[in-house]
């Protein structure tokens, strides 16, 4: 169809891609409408990946479900000429592009990221594109909701303690989000497919995780981020490198950039709980002593 092959060249030229080491292949799946006497074909209910293998090492393939909006539009339901939405649609299409771009832009990840990445569902590389799917501002924070409803905080505690340390600006909260899946052990058993769900926000373990490498490799350079990317060493060691500073310092300033920082209740000065725990021992002793000389009685 001339406008998805025009839309998917914009995409691949925004990504700034030309001839690529890893090539990708897009299935999109078209929305299959129900009709009178027939069963609905079942369509995905999340964009799938199939990561280059040991069979195909050149082949990154993205299947990603168009929707009832988008296919409306890509059979020409919707009036194709408005530039705003033509605009919307190459930029979809670059999103759903997943870890396919990250593998077209950098190549294959060295053996320790890709293994990370992989136990993480690549939640960190979502968006090739720093801006994402829908503008430059936006990402999953603001799928949660409004901050001053009670279902946000619901689904902001739902999250492990990491992530919710992290939203809180606490350092070591942000490393371990960062780096969590950093030890796994993931086989290199083919196929290696990244399934997402439809609300793959809910399970993120960095918020909002699904920039993070995409605005990495902007704020260092190609030049760096290739030299993690391929990085024998592990993750932890390769990320600072590139960073040039401990990678949980650097996370917390870039998560202010999306979210402001969460009121957790201030952590008691060491001083103070020096002293409480002093006050504790001497209320421990007084109590034995005033037993033990009862029990003398």
């Amino acid at each position: 169809m001339p406008l998805l092959i025009t839309a998917m060249d914009s995409a691949w030229v925004e990504l700034g891609l030309e001839e690529t080491k890893v090539r990708v292949v897009v299935i999109i799946e078209l929305s299959q409408g129900a009709r009178a006497g027939s069963t609905p074909v079942p369509t995905q209910q999340g964009d799938v990946y199939l990561e280059p293998d040991s069979t195909d090492r050149t082949t990154c393939v993205a299947l990603v479900p168009a929707g009832r909006y988008w296919t409306g539009f890509i059979l020409g339901e919707r009036t194709p000429d408005q530039a705003s939405v033509r605009s919307r649609f190459v930029r979809w299409l670059g999103a759903g592009l997943g870890p396919c771009a990250f593998y077209a832009t950098y190549g294959t990840p060295s053996r320790p990221v890709r293994r990370w990445l992989a136990a993480r569902k690549w939640d960190l590389a979502l968006y090739r594109d720093a801006y994402g799917i829908a503008g430059e501002r936006f990402s999953s924070v603001d799928l949660m909701g409004d901050p001053r409803s009670d279902w946000y905080w619901k689904s902001v505690y739902s999250f492990p303690s990491a992530t919710v340390a992290c939203l809180a600006g606490r350092t070591a909260g942000c490393r371990a989000a960062v780096l969590d899946g950093a030890d796994a052990e993931v086989g290199d058993a083919i196929p290696r497919v990244v399934r997402l769900e439809q609300r793959w926000w809910r399970t993120q373990r960095l918020l909002p995780g699904e920039r993070f490498l995409s605005d990495v490799a902007r704020a260092v350079g190609r030049d760096r981020f290739l030299r993690f990317w391929g990085s024998p060493l592990p993750v932890d060691t390769a990320l600072a490198a590139a960073l040039r500073m401990p990678v949980g310092e650097w996370t917390v300033r870039w998560q202010r950039g999306y979210v402001r920082p969460l009121r957790l209740g201030a952590a008691a000065p060491l001083g103070a709980s020096l002293l409480a725990l002093v006050l504790g021992a001497v209320a421990v002793v007084s109590v034995a002593l005033t037993a033990s000389r009862r029990q003398v009685r």
